[in-house]
This record gives C-alpha cells, sequence and structure tokens, in this order.
C-alpha cells in the first residue's frame, strides 16, 4: 500500500500538492478564530446548498472584514479545484472511482503528514468511503491546511503555466513532464511519439502536438519545438509568443501558425491566419509572413514557395482552392437594422453593462443573475448572393463580474429564431418576459422557434480573443432567411460551480464597446449575375 501511495503522490496534480507543503501564516493565526470556523461552516452551507437567508446574511457581515474575505475566497476555490481533481483521478485511475478517491485522499494525508511538522493527520483505517464522504474527508482536511494558514515555504503554483487539455491515441516517451490529462506542466520536455495532443497554456495559448514530436515548454510567452510538427493559436499579438527550432524564431503577431522540424534540422512555418515575425538564426535574416504563406528556413536563408503551393498541413483537396473565385462579405450588428443585448433573469430593464454581452448559467437558487444573448443581423444585402460558408464570431472581453475559480471550461450554444414574425424585438425594451423563443431555464430557449446552429467552448479562465461559430448548419439557417434579418440566441450549457453564485460572467464586445469589435457574420460565396 505504502508503494502504491507514493505512485499516487506523483500523480498529485501541482496544485493539490501545494495544499499539503503548508506553514503556520501569521496573518491566519492573527485572525479571530471564533470568526474563522464560523466562516467555513457557512462555507459548507453555500457548499452544500443549504444556507438559509439568516446565515447568508450573517456570511455578507462575515465577508466586510477584510482577512475573512480572503479566506472565503481561497476556500471556494480551492474546494473547486479539490472536487475537479478527485473526478479527474478517478477517471485517469480507471475501475473503481471510489478506490481511486479513496488512493488519492490516502495520498495527500501522507504528503501532508510527510511535509508537516506539527501532530499526524491519520483516518480510521477500517472506513470505506462513499464518494459523498470522500469529499468531505479531503474537505476537512483542506479546513485543517486553511487554519494553518496555507503558504508553500518552497514553490508556488505558479510555477506550473500550462496542462494538458486532450490526448487521442498518445505513447509518450521520455520527456520530463507528466502526461496524463489534465496534468499541470511547468517548465520542461514532452516526446510524443504517436498520437496527437493539445497543451493549453494559461494565457489562451493552445498547442497542438502531432507525433512524432518533441517540444520544449519554456514559459507561458515561448516554447521549443526540437523535431516534428506543432500548431500554434495564439488569441492575441499582445501575448508576444514565441516558438524557436534549431533554426528559426517565429514571433507571433496575433495568430494561427504550424511549425514543422524535419529531420535535417530545417523549418517550415505556415500561417494559417494572421501574421508572424521570421528569422534565420544563423544569418539574422528576418521576414513578416502573412495569412496563407509559407517559409522554409534552411542554412543561412529563408526560402518561399510558390504562392500556390500545397500547405505542408493541408490535404491535397484543400478547400481554400474551391475559393478563389469567391469573395467574401462582414455583417456586423452595427450595420442596417441590427442590433445586440443581453437578457437578464434579474432586471427587465436599466441594464448599465451595454458595451458587453453577458451570459451566465448560474446554479439555481441564484438562478436571478441568469443572462442571454440575442443578436440580429441585416443580410438584406445577400440577396442574389450564393452563400457558401459562414462564420459567426464573438469578441470576449473581461466583465469585471465573478470569479474564474468558480467556473470551469465552458461550451455555449448558439440557436437561430426560425419564427421570423419575432426577428422586430427592440435592444432598449428587450427583457427576460418578452425576449423571443425565450424560455426559463439559463440554457434554454423554445424548441418548436428554434434551430442549433453552432457550439463553441470558452476555456477556464480565458476572458480575451475571440470564439466562432461555422459550419453547414449555420449557413444552412442564414439562406433559409425570407425577410432580410436573422436573430441569433447565445446561452451558455455549462453551469457555474460556484454555490454562491459567484461564478465568472463571461462577456463579449457589443456594437456600442468603445474600442472593440461588434459580433460579425463573415460570409463567403459568389453574387449571381444580373439577368
Amino acid at each position: 500500500m505504502n508503494a502504491l501511495n507514493a505512485s499516487c503522490r506523483q500523480r498529485i496534480p501541482f496544485h493539490l500538492r501545494t495544499f499539503v507543503d503548508v506553514e503556520v501564516g501569521e496573518q491566519a493565526a492573527a485572525m479571530d478564530k471564533t470568526n474563522r470556523n464560523e466562516l467555513l461552516e457557512l462555507c459548507e452551507s453555500v457548499r452544500e446548498q443549504t444556507i438559509s437567508d439568516a446565515e447568508w446574511d450573517r456570511l455578507q457581515e462575515l465577508l466586510r472584514d477584510q482577512e475573512l474575505r480572503r479566506l472565503y475566497t481561497d476556500y471556494m476555490a480551492m474546494v473547486g479545484r479539490l472536487e475537479e481533481s478527485l473526478e479527474d483521478f478517478g477517471v485517469a485511475r480507471g475501475g473503481n472511482p471510489d478506490d481511486a478517491r479513496q488512493m488519492m485522499l490516502d495520498a495527500l494525508l501522507d504528503e501532508r503528514n510527510a511535509r508537516s511538522e506539527q501532530a499526524t493527520v491519520t483516518l480510521p483505517p477500517t472506513r470505506r468511503w462513499k464518494i459523498h464522504v470522500a469529499y468531505a474527508t479531503a474537505l476537512s482536511i483542506l479546513a485543517i491546511l486553511l487554519w494553518s494558514g496555507i503558504q508553500s515555504p518552497e514553490k508556488s503554483e505558479g510555477e506550473a503555466f500550462a496542462s494538458i487539455s486532450s490526448a487521442r491515441g498518445c505513447k509518450w516517451g521520455a520527456g520530463t513532464l507528466p502526461t496524463v490529462v489534465g496534468s499541470r506542466l511547468a517548465p520542461g520536455r514532452l516526446d510524443l511519439l504517436e498520437g496527437f495532443a493539445k497543451i493549453d497554456l494559461d494565457n489562451g495559448v493552445r498547442l497542438s502536438l502531432e507525433a512524432p514530436a518533441s517540444i520544449t515548454l519554456q514559459s507561458l510567452t515561448n516554447c521549443e519545438v526540437h523535431s516534428g510538427q506543432l500548431l500554434a493559436h495564439v488569441p492575441g499579438a499582445e501575448i508576444g509568443f514565441t516558438v524557436t527550432t534549431p533554426t528559426t524564431e517565429v514571433l507571433d503577431l496575433g495568430t494561427e501558425f504550424a511549425v514543422r522540424v524535419e529531420d535535417d534540422g530545417h523549418t517550415k512555418v505556415h500561417v494559417v491566419t494572421g501574421e508572424v515575425n521570421v528569422t534565420n538564426l544563423r544569418s539574422k535574416e528576418a521576414q513578416r509572413l502573412v495569412e496563407h504563406e509559407i517559409a522554409h528556413v534552411r542554412n543561412e536563408e529563408i526560402a518561399r514557395p510558390d504562392p500556390d503551393a500545397e500547405p505542408f498541413g493541408a490535404r491535397s483537396d484543400d478547400p481554400r482552392d474551391a475559393l478563389k473565385n469567391m469573395e467574401s462579405r462582414l455583417i456586423s450588428t452595427a450595420q442596417g437594422s441590427g442590433r445586440d443585448a443581453f437578457i437578464w433573469r434579474r432586471l427587465s430593464s436599466g441594464y448599465r453593462e451595454q458595451e458587453m454581452l453577458l451570459v451566465k448559467h448560474c446554479v439555481e437558487h441564484r438562478g436571478q443573475w441568469d443572462r442571454k444573448v440575442y443578436l440580429a443581423f441585416d443580410i438584406e444585402a445577400l440577396k442574389g448572393f450564393q452563400l457558401d460558408q459562414a462564420e459567426l464570431r464573438l469578441h470576449l472581453v473581461p466583465s469585471g463580474l465573478g470569479y474564474v475559480s468558480g467556473q470551469l471550461d465552458s461550451t455555449f450554444q448558439v440557436y437561430g429564431l426560425i419564427d421570423e414574425t419575432r426577428d422586430d424585438w427592440s435592444e432598449k425594451t428587450i427583457n427576460w418576459q418578452n425576449a423571443p423563443a425565450n424560455e426559463p431555464g439559463a440554457a434554454a430557449v423554445a424548441p418548436e422557434m428554434t434551430v442549433p446552429v453552432g457550439t463553441f467552448e470558452v476555456r477556464q479562465g480565458v476572458q480575451t480573443g475571440s470564439v466562432s461559430v461555422s459550419g453547414t448548419r449555420l449557413r444552412d439557417f442564414i439562406e433559409s432567411d425570407t425577410n432580410g434579418v436573422i436573430t441569433l440566441i447565445v446561452v451558455r450549457e455549462t453551469q457555474e460551480r460556484s454555490w454562491d453564485g459567484g461564478g465568472l460572467v463571461h462577456a463579449f464586445m457589443s456594437k456600442e464597446h468603445p474600442s472593440g469589435l461588434p459580433p460579425t457574420l463573415r460570409l463567403v460565396g459568389t453574387q449571381a449575375s444580373n439577368p
């Protein structure tokens, strides 16, 4: 059992290992013990959704104290992370999830006792844990650590800056980093022998690694590709993300690009969208690449192949070939009779955040804070336009409402309003009661009046950049329009995890945003010639 628990300790996510690497904090010791204990009891009532109105009022009173407010925020954030990690650990172990959780708890206790100079924490050896009991025990351990003051004398979670978000058919080599999905990653090397993996950095950068490939993660703004192919999606030029290879430095300017290091060490760079700066590390020659351009970096030169050459990451039947004779049109909610607004269950008017479109899916007992987004696009100018592709793009902006720790990766659904008699809604008067096709649920719309046209995902912690929906369902919905106006409804299907209703409110730029881009349709097709 000791050997098994030692193995489990190696699998404990880094942010849980910091829970058991503690020392007594002066601020926590100075905090009034009675109020602290009362606050933690109220936290548990919030988490279990059993808090009464009187207890809620008492909680608000306690939270006026800065130290208690900080303890509350830390406690609720860590509870969410701990429960999530216990679930992920059970999945990763396979078999009986209760046994997996038991091993995780035993490992946490061993780690805590090994690192603490204080009294050893023990649990009854004959007790078998049900899932909810396992959670309660883990949270009790967490409470003990919080009472002692959670600090790490040797290291902090800041060392880890990325995580493996998915892995398909992967076989890993002798790298220096963990390879289980969900693992937190600090600087180190990953060697992928087979399969495909995605790595999400905390600043929103997403790296797709295609085997065989070897990379070194260095920081939030830099990675090195030793061999193989990497696709990088960077949400904004301000990040300054750089990919280096034995011959090349690629500086992102807000884009999606691919880098491939060949067996001879030469590097190929392909810009999917946006721009990059490519530098030959030997000759120091630098060139800027824009969308669809390719560069081969070898010896002391940067070579440009024929502009019509097939991208190294594309199929032979690259669909872009069929788009050469097509035109692209952009239509935003700021054009013509376009409109955008959000509805709020709590209020029917007087919203202050007109420059933002807010979306939230609350826990049921805090449902008054639910919000949905409505978009109207004037597509009258598309008459005679033969539509081939359609994309809806929304631009994220920090809402300043709620906590990231209370909202995990979130899936959003976009619906099209098929009842065209309701397309004349007003962004000044629309509300929860009169919004077309709205239903009581936070993610619900009337099925007889709508059709789903696509989904998108926003990763935990990402509050900037853009998201999009595209495909045949969106295109077909637009093509089916007969009155020159379409309405789209955006809801968040993923409910918040923060039991006090304090999970993140997602926000998108509206047409009133002073410096951002409004919701926009990008339409590709051909204009029919006039008879």
